[in-house]
């Protein structure tokens, strides 16, 4: 068990093992100052010092329940004593029990930078002492709060401030701080500015000198949930990103988190809810509210959004936990191409749907998630993240089922709670409880098939968080057949709970060459959709199938080793790669994609590991996920008969032929069944059912030749944009959208939204033979993204730079091809290769312009993207204008020089 060093700070501390860490003498301070039996009297927490620089100190922290109060206020000394005013009362007898406690020996002032505005909050807590934290007393005062804080890392300086106020002078050490560990590049995950203040009394030293205030700055680095997500994503050891300073991540070995019991975490409700909860830089959505009638708890209300926005995504996951690591990256990714700043973030959401089974069988995951990142300003719609294509999943029916796949509904019934919601799955479904069984007791109607869970604040502020549990109302009653019961538990997976170390390859791919193979798709921290190269693989047949495996592999090895010590026709010794492979049921000679899992162990463990794998894998069905239980591949990186020997086990999905798989997306122009226009004869090209013409325009096959086809484009008014950008022509498409996406959203000369966003037309420069040869910087490569405008209104002007509008006065021709499936770099150079090839051939003039006298063209491109509609199935269409076209009469106003139409 790790030792117990008494420096007061303000988190109770980890007194379990853990594990790779060095634990370190205190380097600060002479032993009057700092040494543990002088700087702290009482009831003290306690902390692991897991390293440490000259300048600060790296600390984990237990988790403990705290009590803390918040106050806005101009004053940050003000604030602090009307805080520490309202704790003494509580501390000397403000509870239901009328209980007097002894002071716990920190308090501890929250509070983060001024933004916008002066004015901010300022949370004074300090931990509950032991012999109460299972039962603490109610406080009498409303403002006065009890909270969960989970076991973190936090880098804390010491802080030479004598009094017992904390000033302006904790915000320019804070402010110092902040540069030190950037400057050391030490990561600040969630970092939203917030920093901390413990103070405490020291006792009377030796020499009889009285007692006097010890001050530090303590800034969060990170807890659990924030590296779960990393070691999610593969990213604990990576610079910047990952663990703190080189002295964690030296020795590789991930962490291990000790969690407080549920048991021991008390119902962490609230009295009256925050006013002051989103503040500055954070952009929220305005919200009506009402007291519900009949229901005396204020903290139930009948709320009504205006102005949400926000992205949407459904991770392939059955477990509330591994929802929340799935969905960060892929909202994180998604508000990179939106019109919403990651710091306009305002709440997470994480809704959970109880399964219906009439929809999505009996036997998959009881509840499917949709995670939310949204903010104000919009028109309370959301835009659904759809899965990696590459992956073939889609989303389960009861999903689409709830509000026809939209999940932000402008009335729902609130009751606001405390804590840090990713650590109390317990404490939410009994918060949700307490609330459907309110509004029952009053006949309100209210979706009970799911529950929303609304988190406000980032990681990095610890005390008197705010969250809420939302349910959908009904007002008229009218919604409530086919609807199943929400059960009132949160299933949560083994990562949840795990205590030991995640399964790792280690050093065994330095010391051996391991197979090659990208990773598609994370389904939990162990569970992975992995796509293996094609290699050359060499095999040796085992036993009988009455062997048992170690049998049968010691066998198949002994034939394996004799070939690669030299029994071969060339008399040569090969070194061995890792990991050797047990053919487990058929021995499949075609490499493709699998799902893939890690596990430490005695072979003889298999079955259990495997029936656990296909129970898992049932569960995701709904999802589209399906596995051959003829494929399965047994893989050892260490000695077969080693009783922790580390093992991997492939099981291959069950997906179209290998052939099918591998090859590039064929460039054809008769991948889909086209629709004939019967009033000309025109041929449009197949566009989603039901989506209008302003926002999927028509286009024309005018005539189909057997390797291209002539196409004729609507006249049109677009806005557009053009710039240099870097990346490929997804990641470009992105960055070019996003100030496009913010021009129909408001970001223009009128300030309010146009239309719906329409079906984008993207263009790309294609430079000549000569300028590739010298070549083109990836940053200078340019690019241009128009999106149609509606005809009939009058339309603002663009606010943005290289934006314009252009009008079409006529249709105008193009020659293509239509390229299915997923469209990535490769295949976007083939297509354009081979259409230029093909026109070049058959003598077909396209457009070409001359800068300074060396030609050069641009390919345009587009898609009709049907949401949810299997990626396999998508068709994107290339094609270059005819020479002499007139397709636009250039920027409407602004510079031309800076927009080419």
């Amino acid at each position: 068990m790790a030792s117990k060093v008494l420096l007061a700070t303000f988190i109770l501390v980890c007194v379990g093992v853990c594990h790779g860490h060095r634990r370190l003498k205190h380097p600060q301070g002479d032993a009057s100052s700092n040494d543990p039996e002088h700087v702290c009297t009482g009831e003290c927490p306690e902390f692991e010092l897991l390293c440490w620089t000259p300048e600060y100190d790296v600390r984990r922290y237990k988790s403990a329940l705290w009590v803390s109060t918040t106050m806005s206020d101009l004053s940050l000394s003000k604030a602090s004593g009307r805080g520490r005013k309202r704790l003494h009362d509580y501390f000397g007898g403000a509870n239901d029990k009328r209980l007097k406690m002894t002071y716990t020996g920190t308090m501890v002032t929250q509070t983060r930078m001024p933004s916008e505005s002066p004015v901010r909050e300022i949370t004074v807590a300090m931990p509950l002492p032991k012999k109460v934290a299972k039962h603490p007393p109610k406080p009498t005062d409303p403002r006065v709060v009890i909270d969960l804080v989970p076991e973190a890392i936090m880098y804390v300086k010491t802080f030479r401030g004598r009094s017992s106020r904390v000033g302006f002078v904790a915000d320019l050490e804070a402010k110092k701080f902040f540069k030190t560990l950037k400057a050391n590049n030490e990561p600040l995950h969630e970092n939203d500015g917030y920093y901390y203040v413990p103070q405490y009394s020291s006792s009377e030293d030796s020499h009889g000198h009285g007692r006097r205030i010890h001050t530090e700055i303590a800034i969060f680095a990170m807890n659990e949930k924030t590296y779960k997500w990393l070691e999610f994503n593969d990213l604990t050891t990576r610079p910047g990103q990952g663990l703190p300073t080189e002295c964690l991540r030296g020795d590789g070995e991930p962490m291990v988190w000790e969690k407080m019991d549920q048991s021991d975490i008390p119902m962490l409700t609230r009295e009256q809810c925050s006013t002051t909860y989103c503040q500055a830089p954070k952009k929220c959505p305005k919200v009506e509210t009402k007291d519900v009638k009949g229901i005396d708890d204020k903290t139930i209300q009948l709320k009504n959004l205006k102005d949400i926005k926000a992205l949407a995504y459904v991770p392939p996951t059955c477990y509330y936990d591994t929802a929340i690591h799935a969905s960060a990256t892929p909202l994180l990714e998604a508000l990179n191409t939106s019109d919403i700043s990651p710091s306009e973030v305002a709440m997470k959401i994480t809704v959970a749907m109880e399964k219906r089974e009439e929809l999505d069988g009996e036997k998959s995951c009881q509840k499917f998630f949709k995670v939310l990142f949204a903010t104000g300003g919009g028109k309370g719609g959301q835009e659904d993240i759809q899965m990696k294509e590459e992956t073939g999943l889609h989303t389960p029916k009861t999903v689409e089922a709830i509000h026809q796949g939209l999940t932000i509904s402008p009335s729902y019934y609130s009751k606001c709670f405390g804590g840090n919601a990713y650590y109390e799955p317990t404490t939410i479904t009994s918060t949700a409880k307490m609330l459907m069984e309110r509004l029952r007791d009053k006949k309100k109607c209210f979706l009970g098939d799911h529950i929303s869970v609304v988190e406000y604040h980032p990681q990095s502020r610890m005390f008197d968080r705010y969250n809420e549990i939302n349910l959908d109302a009904d007002l008229d009653c009218s919604d409530q057949e086919g609807r199943p019961p929400f059960t009132f538990h949160l299933p949560v997976s083994k990562d949840y709970s795990r205590t030991e170390a995640r399964p790792s390859l280690g050093d065994r791919c330095d010391t051996h060459e391991c197979e090659e193979l990208s990773v598609i798709m994370k389904l939990k921290n162990n569970l992975k959709i992995i796509d293996y190269k094609g290699e050359k693989w060499i095999y040796a047949k085992g036993a009988s199938e009455s062997c048992s495996y170690p049998e049968a592999f010691e066998k198949a090895l002994n034939s394996l080793l004799s070939y690669l010590n030299g029994k071969n026709e060339d008399n040569s010794t090969i070194d061995m790669t890792t990991p050797l492979y047990i053919k487990v049921v058929v021995l499949r000679e075609d490499e493709g994609r699998f799902f893939r899992f890690m596990f430490k162990g005695n072979v003889r463990d298999t079955r259990q590991h495997l029936l656990e794998v296909f129970e898992e894998l049932d569960g995701l069905k709904p999802f589209g996920v399906d596995y051959d239980a003829e494929g399965i591949y047994l893989g050892a990186y260490d000695s077969i008969d080693k009783e922790d020997a580390l093992f991997e086990v492939a099981i291959a999905l069950k997906t179209a032929s290998k052939d099918e798989q591998n090859k590039t997306p064929a460039v054809d122009s008769d991948e889909k069944e086209l629709k004939e226009d019967t009033s000309d004869g025109k041929v449009a090209l197949p566009k989603p059912e039901g989506c209008s013409e302003i926002i999927c325009p028509t286009v024309y096959v005018i005539k189909d030749h057997s390797n291209f086809m002539e196409l004729l484009l609507p006249n049109r008014r677009s806005v557009c944009l053009r710039t240099k950008l870097c990346g490929d022509p997804q990641t470009s498409g992105r960055q070019l959208i996003r100030p496009i996406r913010g021009y129909f959203n408001g970001d223009n000369s009128a300030n309010e939204k146009v239309i719906d966003f329409a079906v984008p037309l993207f263009k790309v420069r294609v430079y000549s033979a000569e300028e590739e040869e010298k070549g083109i910087a990836p940053c200078e490569r340019e690019y241009q993204a128009c999106v149609r405008l509606p005809d009939d209104k009058e339309i603002p002007e663009p606010n943005g730079k290289g934006m314009s509008i252009f009008t079409a006065t006529r249709d105008f021709h193009g020659y293509g091809i239509a390229v299915k499936g997923h469209v990535s770099e490769a295949v976007a150079s083939k297509a354009t290769s081979t259409l230029m090839k093909t026109l070049d051939k058959e003598n077909v003039p396209y457009d070409k312009a001359c800068d300074n006298c060396r030609l050069f063209t641009w390919v345009a491109y587009f898609s009709y993207d049907e949401p949810l509609s299997n990626p396999k199935e998508k068709i994107t269409y290339f094609l270059f204008i005819k020479k002499g076209e007139d397709i636009g009469e250039g920027p409407a106003k602004g510079d031309s020089n800076e927009t080419e139409g």
